[in-house]
């Protein structure tokens, strides 16, 4: 990579996708979660289809159907979490 002329845009796309995970993994709620959850695989998607070949883009398709599997995971836990009413502050009770 030390001869791509766009190595910055690189930087940046891995630098959002650290940024992401922190901000999913650091979110005290389950909304916040998803919202890092799809920078994430937004991010993800771009990284793989940087050098914009052929199998990097049949690459990114997959990852953005795994990604869509995670969504909808997502999207179950907080609609399990609205129909019983227990948004949750723990086991402990806290």
């Amino acid at each position: 990579m030390g001869n791509d002329l766009r190595f910055s845009r690189f930087i940046f796309l891995v630098f959002m996708f650290v940024l992401s995970i922190f901000f999913m993994i650091l979110s005290p709620n389950i909304i916040r979660i998803l919202l890092g959850w799809d920078g994430l695989g937004l991010v993800s998607y771009c990284l793989v289809i940087y050098y914009q070949n052929e199998k990097s883009a049949n690459s990114g398709i997959i990852t953005i159907l795994r990604n869509r599997v995670g969504d909808v995971a997502i999207l179950l836990r907080i609609s399990l979490l609205a129909i019983l009413g227990d948004w949750g502050v723990g086991w402990l009770g806290i």
